[in-house]
């Protein structure tokens, strides 16, 4: 628990350091805003922000989705200059891969999403698809479809950036400082403790990632979703075999290449969800399995690390984002498995929302209330596995 003297009122306060309370942090003193603050429960990149595969990908299947993470791969384009910092965005591309013809289909329909909404995308012809993954096993794919505007964006350096561009602008940031209740009544929040300590607000930020489901109890305000596990797995460094960030859409696993030579992604197997950052060998059998079938000259690879991150997941498995309808002065950024790629937009349209009361259209479908209002989501092309 912190030590250091909390203020005795500001203007927004946060819930959650990772990179989607840092960004909404600075999106907001870059409005104006000079008394925001965040807290965080855990240690400096501790949460999902720490513990991700660093792919950023600016499209997906659905046009809610695509618009959305459209508008956050256009902010990583910019964001080194934006930040002051870099942030190390490497704009290398993103291949979705299809095995199935049933997978086939869907780039067909995802690439028809993408003209409409104005992507720079295109399916890949054998030849194409051989000077851009030159190392794939070209005989198990029925179709690919590649982003050349995505990339990859290491989580440490993305965080440092923004930290360092948070701090800049008077934002203050407290690690280690656990929020224990939260003040509401009257149709609103008016503050939060962490310990005996109190701080008055008039908008709370709920972003604490696979803590959400807690912390919207603190509010006494239900919240759709569940904390999950994800896993990631990293080889030996190997000379560059693969260029582009993948999505096996088939096979539920994503991998890249790093600079040092390292292969990392992983897979996802259907278990239930588990709230623990143990390894689980079935995931690390079914990303080597992933890997070694449709890259052979990994085989020989070695694993050197397999680690797990927690996440919130909401039931159609898009983000929670935006003003809580059944209180005043309360919004959240939740369910996000795709935190990491989808924060520089996250960041920029809720602090519009908070700053000018404009909820922007790409924003709207992922209201926190969707599901109460019938209206779910649906995205065919993400990288996870549902539960039951």
């Amino acid at each position: 628990m912190t030590v250091e003297r909390l203020p005795e009122r500001c203007s927004v306060l946060i819930v959650g350091g990772g990179i989607q309370g840092l960004s909404l942090a600075f999106s907001l003193a870059e409005r104006g805003l000079k008394d925001v603050l965040v807290l965080d429960a855990g240690y400096w990149q501790g949460g999902a922000s720490g513990r991700n595969g660093t792919l950023i990908r600016g499209a997906f299947s659905s046009v809610e989705w695509t618009r959305f993470f459209a508008h956050s791969s256009e902010l990583w384009h910019g964001l080194s200059k934006r930040l002051g910092e870099n942030v190390m965005y490497s704009r290398r591309g993103y291949s979705m891969v299809g095995e199935r013809d049933s997978t086939a289909q869907l780039l067909d329909r995802t690439l028809r999403v993408h003209q409409e909404c104005g992507i720079n995308s295109h399916l890949l012809s054998p030849a194409q698809l051989r000077r851009v993954l030159p190392a794939l096993a070209h005989e198990r794919v029925s179709a690919a479809l590649h982003l050349p505007d995505s990339g990859v964006a290491p989580h440490h350096a993305a965080m440092h950036a923004y930290r360092q561009a948070c701090e800049r602008l008077g934002v203050r940031i407290l690690y280690r400082s656990r929020v224990t209740a939260i003040d509401y009544g009257a149709g609103r929040v008016s503050g939060a403790w962490v310990g005996q300590q109190h701080v008055l607000t008039d908008t709370l930020v709920l972003a604490g990632g696979a803590d959400s489901n807690a912390l919207a109890e603190l509010v006494g305000v239900p919240l759709d979703g569940y904390p999950m596990r994800l896993e990631a797995m990293a080889l030996e460094p190997t000379r560059p075999l693969i260029g582009p960030a993948v999505a096996l859409l088939d096979r539920l696993c994503y991998l890249h290449q790093t600079a040092r030579g390292e292969v990392v992604g992983g897979a996802e197997v259907a278990e239930r969800p588990q709230d623990t950052l143990n390894a689980d060998v079935p995931v690390m059998a079914a990303t080597a399995k992933a890997y070694l079938e449709m890259f052979p000259q990994l085989g020989e690879a070695r694993i050197l690390r397999q680690w797990a991150g927690l996440v919130h997941i909401s039931k159609d498995f898009g983000p929670l984002l935006g003003a809580h309808p059944s209180l005043a002065g309360l919004f959240i950024s939740a369910g996000w498995c795709y935190g990491h790629a989808g924060a520089p937009a996250a960041g920029d349209l809720l602090a519009k929302a908070i700053v000018e009361g404009v909820v922007d259209e790409r924003m709207q479908p992922f209201a926190v209330d969707r599901f109460e209002r019938g209206c779910p989501v649906i995205e065919p092309g993400i990288v996870l596995s549902h539960f039951e």
